[in-house]
């Protein structure tokens, strides 16, 4: 496969270079806009012919990592077959300047490619050749990806008969513990609901310091366990409360053996739900292969942190769009409880309509807040 970048000051420019040295038939594989001043940006199209050589595969790891490099290798064939099955239609669209100015929108703010052009495509399809503008556009797209997605809001109504047991896992640093703290005072004091916690992040440094401070402040149970039995107990002993939540151990749990232990400490645990705690901060493909990592585990839904702290948001929504999972909340900052929002469609378009500066000016404005 023979594969060249072009640039120029428009995209029209840049697709005239692209036919020119590759020919009508070259296949789009990405595009870009790159910003060589603060007034002065280049679209940049990457692009190759339709020959595709056949290259022999390299051995295959071992073990677990099989299937992982299965599946990689099924999404990459699927995202050649798209783009070259559809690259008259990917070619029309870039050509047309206000689906061209919102699909380049959608890219930095860190959207799929893929998963973008397949959304436009029937957005544009559902138009029926109507006038184009930027709105519709993206009404038009915003549309297809709310059929995509799916919320859900655990505790809206009201508390469960018996406790419901809940635990937040996760990798390291995406804060857990605070994400915990944030739904307890929530649950206590809007539903009024008794709220035990249980911690078993007895591996960090000061995290239970951090558990204890947040439970004595709500004034609600804490207890500790370090295996599963002392889980069991301490559920036991919580059997009064409306609502159980446990804090994890936060580890690099792309290791597989950190889930495997993960998932053997909650062996045999009755009611058992988990929200898998995610940062909005993390790169694509790492939150990607988190996800696959605790496909085993009984996920009710995703949480993801750090909303105010990044520029690209579609690195979350490609995860919500790509995997089964519901999305419940957004944690928007480091304050208890007022920075956790129950997530909704409007606030997660909000994230992808919004100018790319409007989350650095946020960004500048609270220089210390986490979430």
């Amino acid at each position: 496969m023979q594969i060249r970048t072009f640039q120029a000051t428009t995209v029209q420019g840049a697709m005239q270079q692209v036919k020119k040295e590759l020919g009508p038939d070259a296949v789009i594989l990405g595009n870009r806009r790159i910003k060589v001043t603060p007034t002065r940006s280049l679209f940049e199209i990457t692009a190759a012919r339709d020959q595709i050589d056949t290259q022999p595969v390299a051995d295959l790891p071992s073990s677990g990592d099989r299937q992982e490099v299965g599946e990689d290798i099924r999404e990459i064939k699927g995202l050649l077959s798209m783009l070259i099955s559809s690259k008259n239609t990917f070619s029309q669209l870039q050509l047309q300047e206000p689906v061209a100015r919102v699909y380049h929108h959608l890219l930095m703010r860190g959207l799929d490619e893929k998963q973008t052009f397949i959304a436009l495509k029937k957005a544009l399809s559902r138009m029926n050749g109507s006038p184009l503008d930027e709105r519709r556009v993206m009404q038009g797209f915003c549309r297809q990806v709310l059929e995509k997605i799916s919320i859900v809001t655990p505790f809206r109504d009201s508390v469960p008969v018996r406790p419901d047991v809940f635990a937040f896992i996760g990798p390291t640093g995406v804060g857990k513990t605070t994400t915990l703290a944030k739904l307890a005072a929530f649950l206590k004091v809007q539903r009024h609901a008794r709220i035990g916690i249980v911690s078993l992040d007895t591996y960090r440094i000061g995290a239970l310091d951090q558990l204890r401070i947040y439970a004595d402040i709500l004034e609600l149970p804490l207890l500790v366990a370090q295996t599963t039995s002392e889980l069991l107990d301490g559920i036991e002993q919580l059997q009064h409360m409306d609502v159980i939540l446990i804090d994890t151990v936060g580890k690099n749990y792309l290791h597989e053996q950190h889930v495997k232990d993960l998932q053997e400490a909650f062996r045999g645990c009755p009611r058992l739900q988990h929200f898998l705690v995610l940062s909005a901060t993390a790169k694509d493909d790492d939150l990607r292969l988190t996800i696959k990592r605790f496909h085993e585990f009984k996920i009710n839904s995703l949480i993801f942190t750090k909303i105010d702290e990044t520029l690209t948001p579609g690195s979350m929504m490609n995860q919500l769009l790509q995997f089964p999972y519901p999305v419940s909340y957004l944690g928007t900052g480091q304050r208890v409880p007022e920075d956790l929002e129950p997530a909704t469609r409007k606030l997660l378009l909000g994230l992808l309509l919004a100018p790319e500066k409007g989350g650095h000016e946020k960004a500048q404005q609270n220089p210390q807040r986490q979430s």
